[in-house]
Formats: structure tokens, sequence, C-alpha cells
């Protein structure tokens, strides 16, 4: 003997997807004094503020991007050197609750040497290049703003400047809608 049963059909699930744009993009210019850029300094660059607080199962894609550009020099030694080296950090804030969800280093580290000991040589760099990252998130569903931070870390050689130009933080986030 078969059973029948008349099943209603299943909906398949209501996905939404969303892009976002960073709401308040900074330049960071580090300051340099004498050739030698300051210690211990710190910008936020771009900000974006995500609400997924109406989707089930949410989750998040970060892009960063930004062109860091600098000139510096080392002379009058055997073996000169010019160092830069930045930590870029992606934070997360839900609530009043802060953390560091990702952190990437940028290092560009160039040196010439003469094996001899002997020679006076000299370096001088003009560096534009673009840094660019991603993330990914499976966040709680509610309100969060990103930040993308960049801290000087160490430097070597003596600096004209030193900036990270044009930062732009972007996010799509995918999830199912809520039915009400």
């Amino acid at each position: 003997m078969s059973h029948y049963y008349n099943y209603p059909p299943n909906k398949p699930e209501e996905k939404s997807i969303f892009l976002e744009v960073g709401y308040n993009p900074q330049d960071a210019i580090f300051e340099i004094k004498d050739g030698q850029v300051k210690e211990k300094q710190t910008f936020v660059l771009d900000r974006i503020l995500i609400d997924t607080s109406w989707l089930i199962k949410p989750m998040i894609k970060i892009d960063f991007s930004s062109l860091i550009a600098f000139e510096g020099e080392d002379e009058e030694t055997y073996e000169p050197e010019v160092e830069v080296d930045l930590l870029f950090r992606l934070e997360r804030v839900c609530g009043c609750v802060c953390e560091t969800v990702q952190c990437w280093r940028y290092l560009k580290e160039i040196d010439v040497e003469d094996d001899n000991e002997k020679a006076t040589l000299e370096l001088e760099l003009e560096i534009s290049e673009p840094f660019a990252v991603t993330y990914s998130d499976k966040s709680c569903p509610r309100c969060c703003e990103y930040r993308m931070i960049v801290e000087g870390k160490d430097f070597e050689g003596e600096f004209e400047y030193l900036k990270v130009l044009k930062p732009t933080l972007t996010a799509i986030a995918q999830g199912t809608v809520q039915d009400c």
C-alpha cells in the first residue's frame, strides 16, 4: 500500500547582496623631522558601516586599496639602506567592542653594499606603488563598523616624504533575508 503526501513545494531562500563604500577616507601623511620619520604614528585611513541585522548567516567581503609613496635616501656609508615598515590593521567595532580582525605588513627594504667596505655609496629612492588587501568575515547579524588603520613600525634612511594615499574601503555583504 502506497501513501502519497501532498507537501507544499519548498520555497527557495531569498538571498540579498549589497555593496557599501567607505564614508571618511583620509590620506596618511607621516610627520618627518630632519629626515627622520616620527615614531609611533597611527592613522585611520577609512571606515565603513555595515548593517546585516536583517540577514541570516551574513557573509562579508572587504576590500582595501591605497597607494604608498615615499622618497628616501642614505649616503656616505659603504652599506646604505632605505626601509619602510608599515602595519595595516582592520578593526571591527560591534556595539562597544573593538577587535583587530586581521593585520597586513608592508615592508620595502633596499640596500646596496661595498663588499670591500671602502667605497662611500649613496642610495636614493622614490617609490609609488599600490597596496591592496582582502578580508572575508562571517559577521554576527548586527551593525558593525570596520576601520583600516596604518601604523609606522620601522624606518631606515632619511626621508623627504612618506604617505599612504587614496585609501578606499569597500564591502560586499550577502545573506538570507529574514521572513517577517
